[in-house]
C-alpha cells in the first residue's frame, strides 16, 4: 500500500513537472528584423513563393488589393479578422507583456501605408510566439497589385540558409 501511494505521488509529480515545463516553454520571442519578405505586384498570392510561411499554420500574403491574410486558413482578406490567428502591437517582441495587441486592421488604423517604418510585433496566438516585424513598403490602390514587404525576426532555434545575410553572419561565429 505504501509503495502504491509512493508510485501515485511520483506519477503526479511527473505530470505536474511536465505541465509546468510545457507552460513555461510555450511562449517564444523572436527578436530582430533580419528576414525580408516581399510580394511583388500582381503575383499569384496562392503560390508558396508569394506567401511568408512563418510556420505550417501561418502563411502571410496579400491579394492584388486590400489587406494581408493568413493563406493557410483564409482564402481572402476579411476586414477586422485577417490575418487569422494573429494580433499586432507597436513595439518590440521582448516587451510583449506590456504591449497592447489588436487585430491587424485596427493596429494599422485602417491605413496600412502608415505602418511602414514602424517597429511592431505580430503575436501568433495559437503558437504563442511574439515576432518582431517592420513593414518596409505598402503599395496602395487597385493599380498597386497588392505589393508589400516587411522584415521580421526568425526562429532563433533555426539556422538560416547560408545564402542569406543572417546565414553568412552565423557562419562567422561557429
Amino acid at each position: 500500500m505504501a509503495r502504491h501511494r509512493l508510485l501515485v505521488a511520483a506519477g503526479a509529480w511527473t505530470v505536474l513537472a511536465a505541465f509546468a515545463t510545457g507552460a513555461a516553454a510555450a511562449t517564444q520571442v523572436w527578436s530582430g528584423r533580419t528576414f525580408l519578405f516581399s510580394k511583388t505586384a500582381f503575383t499569384d498570392y496562392t503560390l508558396a513563393a508569394n506567401q511568408d510561411r512563418i510556420l505550417p499554420t501561418v502563411w502571410i500574403t496579400r491579394a492584388n488589393v486590400q489587406g494581408i491574410f493568413n493563406a493557410n486558413t483564409e482564402t481572402a482578406y476579411v476586414g477586422g479578422v485577417s490575418p487569422e490567428d494573429t494580433e499586432w502591437a507597436t513595439g518590440d517582441a521582448v516587451d510583449y507583456g506590456s504591449l497592447v495587441f489588436l487585430p491587424w486592421e485596427n493596429w494599422a488604423n485602417r491605413n496600412p501605408p502608415s505602418t511602414v517604418g514602424v517597429n511592431a510585433v505580430v503575436h501568433l496566438i495559437h503558437e504563442d510566439i511574439y515576432i518582431d516585424i517592420v513593414f518596409t513598403s505598402w503599395a496602395q490602390g487597385s493599380a498597386s497589385g497588392g505589393a508589400f514587404a516587411y522584415r521580421r525576426a526568425v526562429d532563433p532555434g533555426v539556422t538560416p540558409a547560408q545564402g542569406t545575410t543572417w546565414g553568412r553572419i552565423k557562419v562567422l561565429f561557429r
